[in-house]
């Protein structure tokens, strides 16, 4: 089986009058994308990995993923969006100035049904920058980036053919929720591959299950986008990408999404520069299915 995480990913930026468009992002089966160079980890214990402790996290971390792989799943939640953009990007110091950029909010009822090799995703539009609305059926109306799948984003990076493809390293421990959490890093094992996402994982001590995500930036599909973008601000910008995933949900041993937060920044030579924040949502869960073939 072969889907999303987060299968397309674009912004809309205005310089000089001219609309720029960052093209399409497309991941491969479950990979989830981002994160930001120097990202921090709060609590973080840095050391050696006690001897035999990488491998046992990834033949762990592995089952994990086959359980992700064959779940059935049935379920409903609240889903709200919050994007903002910044035209021209602002110095991070300078945010909540007036006059800058423009938002969208959207808040979704939002449905996912997988059944064998079948996963459907279903969005019925309850309100739309504020404004009551009731479209069942509705199309994901983002303008910075579009998502699917995000249940099954660790298997990208971590299910078992996909380990193949990444050599991986223990960076320490970390609190997540207040659960100690081993922190690896999973980088191409060969020559970087297009559709090949890689990042940093926390995963959760007591029972190996992905409590956290967080994506090179480098490993984007429209990372050569951010490049231009970086040209176009000038001051000698670098493009600073954090796409974050938090997974604090948990049912039947599964985790599932709570959020996730898009920043958007270029290091530059008058300081580091945000061009577009989101952050999305996820709470009021009904589960009606949750289920495993197997147990590990």
């Amino acid at each position: 089986m072969r889907g999303c995480a987060i299968s397309h990913y674009r912004h809309v930026r205005f310089r000089t009058g001219r609309r720029r468009v960052l093209s399409a992002l497309v991941l491969p089966w479950a990979a989830l994308i981002t994160f930001a160079a120097g990202l921090a980890m709060s609590g973080q214990e840095q050391g050696p990995a006690p001897e035999g402790l990488l491998p046992q996290i990834l033949e762990k971390t592995s089952e994990y993923c086959a359980r992700l792989e064959r779940v059935s799943l049935d379920f409903v939640c609240r889903e709200a969006i919050n994007e903002r953009q910044y035209s021209p990007p602002v110095r991070l110091f300078g945010l909540g100035g007036p006059g800058h950029g423009t938002r969208v909010s959207l808040e979704y009822d939002y449905q996912l049904v997988r059944s064998g090799a079948s996963v459907v995703e279903k969005r019925t539009l309850l309100r739309e920058n504020g404004r009551p609305r009731n479209e069942p059926n509705a199309a994901l109306k983002t303008k910075l980036f579009k998502h699917r799948y995000l249940v099954f984003g660790p298997v990208g990076l971590l299910g078992g053919q996909w380990q193949l493809r990444h050599s991986y390293a223990y960076l320490g421990e970390d609190t997540v929720d207040k659960e100690k959490a081993f922190v690896i890093e999973a980088d191409p094992a060969g020559a970087e591959e297009p559709d090949l996402l890689y990042g940093k994982v926390w995963v959760r001590q007591r029972d190996f299950t992905i409590v956290k995500a967080a994506w090179d930036q480098h490993s984007l599909g429209n990372f050569e986008a951010a490049r231009k973008m970086a040209e176009s601000i000038g001051h000698g910008a670098e493009p600073r990408i954090s796409i974050v995933v938090y997974y604090g949900v948990e049912k039947n041993g599964i985790r599932f999404l709570s959020s996730l937060t898009v920043h958007e920044d270029y290091d530059s030579k008058v300081g580091v520069l945000r061009a577009s924040e989101t952050e999305v949502l996820y709470k009021d869960y009904k589960f009606f299915v949750v289920e495993t073939e197997v147990r590990y």
